[in-house]
């Protein structure tokens, strides 16, 4: 964690310009002052300070400032000088005086009364434009930090969106340390390293949060907690009854936990919105609108008809998509380009056709949504294929049938083709395969497990565990099934949902070692040593492995077979076959086990000393201070062995005891509910 600079003195004038009128606040990484530009008396700006010393901290900081410079909408806070000075990095942006939408709801619940309904549309859809213009860079630009309090109103009540603190430039790029940050309730779940990566489905998701705020008062339910504990998403009209059926679903469908569900940028959901809410779909300005490839048939109903001479000449050749381009539809209406999966043309605002339902549960669904909404069922592709011929023109006058279309490949073949696509390295279009050959019938485990290998291999990984759920749907007892879930609710971070599919897998197939280990593992991360020590005792037949030993000693200690734990140990540590942080750490846990808490603290300071990442060493020194009534030093070990290994839920079951000793009942109860969402079996445990 970064300190604190001291703040800037006022009336100190950086850069012999800008002089501190004074500080606004801090986070992220770095604080925000209010400062006069004395080259232009009476002109506010807001000069932002850059906290981190280190060279990452520093190149994202540029970051920011090259990519606020190179915009230009009235949406976006402005950008008028970067320079490095003294201690630090400053950005000075343009000041927008006035409140944030926090401060607005703030206060209305005070007041106990709705924020206008049209004024909070009109709101939001000025921040949706915004994102848009963001998304239609060049790379997209994700913005990753839309919540209430990153929009602030004009005095003329123009929504800003301000903060580009955590930007993501380049959709594909790794994300770097700085841009791991999460607000609670408005993050999407990728933010949290849940399902595949953020891209600009995750800003929709935070639109969608914040419009929800705004409309209800109250803050959405944590994505995490969602997802991992299927925490409900309460209806906004059940929180405000101004809300109509039409703003409800932008609202929900934007919220949507799998990203495949939402819109896929923020254009997409400001042309819902605005239908939505009866507004004319906005025409950004300086956004090209894409012609479509249009076929001689619907040529003929946008011009008149050459002359007969010309007839027969052959039809001009279609221009050719590039690469970069994306697949599309003609619009009936204009004849605009349409992108795949958008509800409304972007030139004249016509409603695309949204009459594909699920076969399953019938419910509707969007071109080009591969799960259906309600019940999770396979859709069929939707996205219509480039034909190589060019139909002949309609004779005016006569009615013409249209083509039949081919008939689809068995689906055997489709698995085949799945299958070498899977191989040879195209993994979107083994998805499309092999979902085109479920859609069809019921197919072998094996086809279900290389569906979600080819969504693993794609990164996603939700997709991947719906698939494996619904091949576990039709072959409960296919033990490669469970463990792929397993593996990919691992990933998630479920692992108590893991566990079970581990230990089901293991259970129909006893002799695989691979499995056995990945199960202890599991359920001794958990800390159900009940469950992990015949896991390894039974690996221990197989291989004298010291760290199965390690680990074995571990459960026998906690599980107060003492005598047998110690006599482990104790053989462990003439071998000096584990390295030297693990056999202190193990010598501290006989210790405490026999209740020498004093030296079971100086062991696991040891193994620190030798190991700073020793997660279970920090939760024991926990551990150790709450006993003592130490609650703010159990506060700090607590959390730096979460954070330390985030898949465990002993670290947080200790913060919220310490937290409620402290008398922060808010904080105590969050950190249950973390430990509860990683292990609901804990519920029987006291708070």
């Amino acid at each position: 964690m970064q300190h604190e600079l001291p703040a800037l003195p006022l009336g100190y004038a950086l850069q012999g310009r800008y002089q501190i009128l004074k500080k606004l606040g801090s986070g992220g990484y770095g604080s925000v002052y209010l400062a006069e530009d004395l080259r232009l008396r009476g002109r506010q700006v807001a000069v932002k300070e850059l906290s981190d010393p280190s060279e990452s901290g520093q190149q994202l900081f540029k970051q920011e400032a090259q990519v606020l410079a190179a915009l230009d909408h009235p949406g976006l806070v402005r950008v008028s000088d970067f320079f490095g000075e003294g201690r630090s990095y400053y950005l000075v942006m343009d000041y927008i005086a006035g409140q944030d939408l926090l401060d607005m709801v703030v206060k209305a619940g005070k007041q106990r009364r709705h924020l206008p309904l049209a004024k909070v549309v009109d709101w939001i859809t000025q921040v949706c434009d915004a994102v848009a213009y963001l998304h239609e860079q060049q790379p997209p630009i994700i913005h990753r930090d839309i919540k209430p309090n990153n929009v602030r109103l004009t005095q003329k009540e123009r929504a800003i969106l301000v903060d580009f603190g955590i930007a993501k430039i380049d959709p594909h790029a790794k994300t770097q340390v700085m841009a791991k940050a999460v607000s609670q309730g408005f993050s999407p779940p990728e933010q949290y390293g849940l399902g595949a990566g953020t891209d600009t489905r995750s800003d929709v998701y935070a639109l969608g949060a914040t419009l929800y705020c705004v409309l209800t008062l109250a803050p959405p339910p944590d994505s995490f907690e969602r997802m991992v504990r299927g925490t409900p998403l309460t209806p906004p009209s059940q929180l405000n009854p101004q809300v109509g059926p039409a703003l409800e679903k932008v609202v929900l469908q934007a919220m949507a936990v799998n990203s495949a569900q939402r819109y896929r940028d923020a254009g997409e959901m400001l042309a819902a919105l605005q239908t939505a809410t009866g507004h004319p779909v906005t025409q950004r300005p300086g956004v090209v609108v894409r012609r479509p490839l249009v076929t001689p048939s619907a040529a003929a109903q946008l011009t008149p008809p050459p002359p007969s001479r010309e007839e027969s000449s052959p039809p001009p050749r279609p221009p050719t998509v590039g690469r970069g381009s994306s697949p599309g539809i003609t619009c009936p209406q204009c004849g605009a380009f349409v992108r795949l999966g958008a509800r409304f043309c972007p030139q004249c605002g016509k409603t695309m056709d949204t009459s594909h339902r699920c076969p399953t549960c019938a419910t509707p669904y969007r071109p080009g949504a591969r799960f259906c909404a309600k019940c999770g069922a396979t859709l069929p592709i939707t996205a219509p294929r480039e034909s190589s011929s060019v139909s002949a023109p309609a004779v005016p006058g006569e009615e013409s049938a249209p083509p039949l279309p081919p008939s689809p490949p068995p689906p055997s073949d489709r698995v085949a083709e799945g299958r070498q696509h899977l191989r040879e390295g195209r993994f979107a279009e083994a998805v499309a395969a092999f979902e085109a050959a479920l859609q069809a019938e019921t197919q072998p485990a094996d086809v279900y497990l290389d569906l979600g290998k080819a969504h693993l291999r794609l990164q996603h990984d939700e997709a991947a565990s719906v698939a494996f759920e619904k091949g576990l749907e039709h072959h409960p007892q296919a033990p490669q099934l469970h463990a792929a879930l397993g593996k990919a609710l691992l990933k998630l971070g479920r692992p108590a949902a893991a566990l079970e599919h581990l230990e089901q897998a293991l259970t129909l197939t006893p002799d695989d070692l691979e499995l056995l280990r990945l199960t202890a593992d599991a359920a001794f991360n958990l800390g159900r040593y009940g469950a992990a020590a015949p896991h390894l005792e039974q690996l221990l037949t197989h291989s004298q492995d010291p760290l199965f030993r390690g680990h074995l000693a571990v459960c026998y200690l906690r599980l107060g077979r003492v005598d047998e734990g110690e006599r482990l140990v104790q053989e462990l540590t003439h071998q000096e076959s584990l390295p030297p942080a693990e056999l202190e750490f193990l010598k501290g846990l006989v210790h405490y086990q026999k209740g020498s808490q004093r030296w079971a603290m100086r062991d696991f300071y040891d193994a620190l000393r030798l190991n700073a990442r020793h997660a279970l060493a920090e939760f024991f020194v926990g551990e150790i201070y709450a006993q003592w009534g130490r609650w703010h030093e159990a506060i700090a070990a607590y959390e730096q062995s979460a954070a330390l290994d985030p898949l465990a839920p002993a670290p947080h079951l200790g913060l919220s005891a310490c937290w409620k000793a402290v008398g922060d009942v808010d904080k105590a109860a969050a950190a249950r509910q973390r430990a509860l969402a990683l292990d609901p079996k804990l519920e029987s445990v006291k708070p």
